[in-house]
């Protein structure tokens, strides 16, 4: 074997590893931002975690590009929240093959009785939870524990091959939570009485896991202006309160809000529960919990 054929042999053995790499690495889409946060950390340096939505769509009622469905169809796994917030998916999934993490569903977070009301909705469309169930499911640190173990779970069974690192992985994410939540229990610890309202009813998973108590919420129906008299009885309301917050999102243009606090001693305040500005990283999630109990904390500090 002359030295030339044994340098080319060297070369071809060396690449063999870094081609299995490749093709085995992880393809992990999201149908939104906060739920990429989670699988990001999950996934790590096993490949790429990417997002179906951009930071401006409303998940509520959206229409896929093709360059979308080809992204969601090439797919090694795709997570989404379930029909309770990106109703449109579930047609768009009927034609695809790709493996999927339906999460509402995989954590029995709703009864069968839930899902039979939900199927009477089908043909509504308008997108609307007021006084049901909450599909801002990643807003509570447990339920997020729980997303990332259910994505750890698909990923090791399906690549078998990277479980422990996967586990590694996962117990990293639930370490740092477990430091955040107990940084953020300690912050809003705060008992003072203030009447909290929120844009629409994004935040009751957030609030339930942090003892916080939102008085209220503007809207049911987020792409849709409340009527008169509804926003009439609001103010009304409004006006019978002393300490008042109102929690508007980034994402909903809606000048009502304002209009109804109009000459009344309210504090202001924007949070955005889908994590439009957070950078997509391994911390990303916390960073995102983070800014959501600083905007919270905003209405715990406003003195009148």
């Amino acid at each position: 074997m002359t030295y030339r054929s044994y340098f080319c042999l060297l070369i071809f053995a060396l690449l063999i590893p870094f081609k299995l790499a490749q093709a085995t690495e992880l393809n992990v889409v999201s149908s939104i931002k906060p739920i990429q946060l989670i699988s990001t950390a999950i996934v790590g340096d096993l490949g790429q975690s990417k997002v179906l939505l951009p930071p401006s769509a409303n998940p509520h009622n959206y229409q896929l590009r093709p360059s979308q469905m080809r992204l969601l169809n090439e797919a090694d796994l795709f997570v989404w929240v379930g029909p309770e917030l990106e109703l449109f998916l579930v047609k768009v999934l009927k034609s695809s093959t790709v493996k999927q993490i339906p999460l509402i569903q995989t954590l029995g977070l709703k009864s069968e009785d839930d899902e039979d009301r939900h199927e009477q909705d089908h043909h509504s469309h308008e997108h609307s939870h007021e006084g049901g169930f909450d599909p801002h499911i990643w807003l509570d640190p447990a339920l997020a524990s729980s997303i990332a173990e259910s994505i750890y779970q698909q990923l090791a069974a399906q690549y078998p091959e990277n479980k422990t690192q996967l586990k590694q992985n996962l117990e990293k994410f639930k370490k740092q939570l477990s430091l955040v939540e107990a940084e953020l229990t300690h912050m809003l610890n705060v008992k003072k009485a203030i009447d909290i309202y929120t844009f629409h009813q994004a935040f009751s998973h957030f609030a339930e896991h942090f003892s916080l108590d939102i008085s209220g919420t503007i809207t049911s129906t987020p792409e849709a202006r409340p009527g008169a008299r509804h926003l009439s009885q609001l103010r009304n309301e409004l006006q019978e309160k002393k300490n008042i917050c109102l929690i508007k999102e980034p994402n909903f243009k809606a000048p009502y809000v304002d209009s109804i606090a109009q000459g009344l001693e309210v504090v202001t305040v924007t949070v955005d529960p889908i994590a439009a500005g957070i950078k997509n990283s391994e911390l990303g999630y916390f960073e995102f919990l983070q800014a959501v109990a600083h905007g919270f904390m905003k209405c715990q500090n406003y003195n009148k």
